[in-house]
Parts: C-alpha cells; structure tokens; sequence
C-alpha cells in the first residue's frame, strides 16, 4: 500500500507538471491564426483592388464620369449601413454545426468572387445610361450584400475563437501581416498584369486581373472556412435546440454603448483614408510622373509595416492599445505635412511615405480587435454575447469610410476638371490630387487621434479582470 500511496504521489507530481506545460485553453493555435489570417488575404484581394483601381477603370476605360463614380460609391455606402446591420442581426440568430459567423463566409465566398468579375466587366455595348445602371446593380451586388456577407462574418469569428485580449493582439498582428502581403501583391501585380494584359484602357486586361484576383480570394477564405473553428458553442436551448437569439436586448445595449460609436466613427475616419488612396494610381502617373511609380510608393508604405508587426504585441500590452493607436495617428499626420513641402519630389515623398507607413501599423493593427474588446465588456457587465451586431462596426464603418473616401475623390476630381483624355491635366487637376493623396489624410488623422481620447475601454476591463 505504502508503494501504491507513492506511485499515485508521483503521478499526481506528473500531472501537475503536465497541467503546466499545457498552453492556455482560451489561446488559439497557431495553425489556427494562420488560417485566419488568410481570410483577410482574400478580402484585401477584392478590396485593395477596388479601393485601389476601381475610379480608374470606371474613368479611363468604361468612360463615366469621376463626379457620377463619387455619388455612386456614396450612396451605395448609405445601403452598406443598413445592410451591415441586417447582417449582424441575421448572424445573431444562426445557431448551426458549423458555428454563428462561420458557415456565412462559406456561403458567401463564391457569389463575393462572381459579383468582382461583374464589377470590373461592364459591356462596351451598352449605352451610357446603361452602364451606369450596370454599374450601380454590379456594385450593389458587390459591396452591399456578398462583400458585407463574407467580412461581417470574418471578423465576427475573431472572438468566437480567440478567447482573450492578449490572443486577438496577437492574431492581429499575424492578420496584419497578412494584409500588407495581400496589399503588396495587389499593389505591384496589377500594373505588371495589366500591362501584359492589355493596358488600362483594355477590357480584356481588366477581365483577365480580376479573374486571377477572384479566384485567390476564393482560395483564401475556404482556408479560413475549413481552417478555423468556433470554440463558443451556439446558444442552445433546456431541449438542445437553438435559443431564441434576444435581438431587442442586444440592440438596446448596442445603441446606450458609447464605445460602439468611438469604434464605428474610428472605422469610418480611418478607411477613408483607405479610400481616398484612389487618387494614388493618379498621384504617381500625373504628379510624380510615371504610373508605374504606384506599386513602389506601395512597396515604401508596406515596408515599415514589415519591420513593426513583431515588435506591436509587446508595445500594446506594455503602453497600452490605445496610447499606441494615438501616437500611430499623430505620427501619420507628420508625415503627411512633411510631404507637403514638395508634393512632386519622389524622394521626399517616398522618405516620408515610411514614417506614414509606421504611424498606420500602429494604428491599423488593433482596431480589428475594438469590437472583441465590446463584446468582452458587455459579456462581464451583463453576461450577454452579441458578436454579430457589435462587429457590424467594423463592416459598417470600412463600408461608410471607404465610400466615403472614394466619392471625395471622385467629387474633388470633378472639382479639378479632371479629364480622362487630356495628355496633361490642368493645375486645378493636379491639386486636387494633392489634396486626395496627402491633404486629406493629415486632416483625418488629427481626427483620429482626437476620437481615440473617449477610447477609455482597456481601463473597464481591467476592472473586471481584477
């Protein structure tokens, strides 16, 4: 007996070591975050590229006009806003094998890369009036249902998996280093492609990109479908069916919580600056002096990205999410101004395009996670989840804030007599898209940093963690 009394002894010892070696059960893997991670990859393959080139095609090769593009955008981001929260709501009530947000990336994945292909195919033939009734269908179909489907989705599976602050600063950090490879692919694909291609005033070179992009996206986020599981089971009811989803009470909650407008009105603020990168393909062929400059300047912004990615985590848990994101805007604006002292200088430009580059990562990396950081809050204040509504901040405000920054550029454009067919612009053209390009982005990170002082949330949760 004395024998069996040590034997157990030494086993409890074992287990215990064993229980310590054990990763935290909230930490995902890093399997898990890679495959995630990819999800963003398609994304940014359908996004980048019409933030990116979609004014140019729409203007130079389908031949409509810059002021009828930026209404367009501007409109469509109006029925984004409803739509993002038709689909917080309809992901709120999804109770199935596959999760709450997950089986929508999967069913959405597919029309989202058909309704690309239609976005950048408009048909020669069709008359003027019916290319913009075509362009208004298309992208419709595009940004406000299956764009709004599969992103909402993504995003609102970032807390059904990734259990803990710490966690999803993490997986940040590997998503944002995803989308810059994302965006840096798109960035310097698309002129090598469509000048193999065709040109940019070719159809077939447009169609051709944008079926090489439709399907990497496709790819990408079936990776995230298969790759990732939801670790919060659905709400099941006393008789193991889906419970009834209280989506009264979850509005009612979303619209007294301060913190959902701050993260809404930081999405809108800082994707339109996303979206009035537009101007860029115009920037570098009419200010800078050569198309081509555009997947450099690109490169240039992506590389101190590159370089502040591993470092972040740590910076966050150390100073704090939002005193970073602070300093990241105030840095973006700095080196906006410094731009403005030659516009049309490349070196000047490209050296201060870096220090850009680092005030964005610093920014753009955790505001993906203000969302988690709401439903964690509301969780511990009032022990409900509601993953889908509140994530709707970050689809509501990417689609308010880039259709927002796309229609500056197109009105402002318009504003500048901008002229498709001119070999040289006129200087009013010249300095809107100065405006687009540097102006507009120094005014809207002021704002950002100004926003950022009623982000007060990291403090409420240390509360209850303690």
């Amino acid at each position: 007996m004395r024998g069996l009394r040590i034997e157990v002894r030494n086993d409890e010892r074992s287990m215990d070591i064993i229980m310590k070696k054990e990763k935290d059960p909230k930490a995902s893997s890093l399997s898990t975050k890679l495959c995630y991670a990819t999800g963003d990859i398609g994304c940014n393959f359908v996004w980048t590229f019409i933030s990116g080139f979609l004014m140019l095609y729409y203007t130079d090769s389908v031949g409509v006009s810059a002021a009828f593009v930026g209404t367009m955008f501007f409109i469509c981001r109006a029925l984004d806003g409803m739509s993002d929260l038709g689909m917080g709501v309809i992901i709120e009530k999804t109770s199935s094998r596959f999760g709450k947000a997950r089986p929508w990336v999967l069913l959405f994945s597919i029309p989202l890369s058909i309704s690309l292909l239609l976005i950048f195919n408009v048909p020669a033939t069709l008359p003027y009036l019916g290319k913009q009734v075509y362009i208004y269908t298309t992208y419709i179909l595009m940004a406000v249902i299956c764009y709004t489907a599969v992103n909402l989705s993504y995003n609102a599976m970032l807390p059904r998996f990734s259990l803990t602050s710490h966690d999803r600063n993490l997986v940040s950090a590997i998503k944002g280093a995803a989308v810059i490879v994302a965006a840096l692919l798109v960035s310097l694909l698309t002129p090598f492609l469509m000048e193999a291609f065709g040109g940019y005033q070719s159809q077939k070179a447009w169609s051709q990109t944008t079926a090489i992009y439709a399907v990497i996206a496709l790819v990408m986020l079936l990776i995230t479908f298969f790759g990732v599981k939801e670790k919060i089971a659905p709400n099941i009811d006393e008789d193991g069916k889906p419970a009834k989803v209280e989506v009264k009470k979850a509005l009612s909650l979303l619209i007294k919580n301060k913190y959902f407008y701050v993260a809404t009105a930081l999405f809108v603020v800082f994707y339109a600056i996303t979206g009035t990168g537009g101007v860029g393909i115009y920037f570098a062929r009419d200010i800078l002096g050569d198309a081509n400059l555009f997947g450099l300047i690109s490169a240039i912004a992506i590389l101190p990205m590159i370089i502040g990615i591993p470092i972040l985590p740590a910076m966050y848990k150390k100073f704090g999410k939002r005193n970073v994101m602070l300093v990241g805007a105030l840095v973006s604006a700095a080196g906006c101004l410094l731009q403005l002292i030659n516009p049309a200088s490349l070196p000047l430009y490209l050296t201060f395009a870096i220090v850009r580059g680092f005030g964005s990562i610093m920014f753009s990396l955790p505001i993906f996670t203000l969302a988690s950081d709401i439903v964690e809050l509301d969780e511990r204040r009032y022990g409900f989840r509601a993953e889908g509504l509140v994530t709707s901040s970050n689809s509501l405000g990417i689609k308010v804030g880039t259709g927002l920054g796309a229609a500056m550029v197109g009105w402002i454009l318009a504003l500048g007599k901008y002229d498709a067919d001119a070999a040289v612009q006129l200087d009013s053209s010249l300095n809107a898209m100065i405006v687009l390009q540097i102006g507009m982005p120094l005014v809207l990170s002021l704002v950002l940093a100004v926003l950022l002082i009623f982000w007060d949330i990291e403090k409420k949760l240390q509360v209850y963690d303690n």
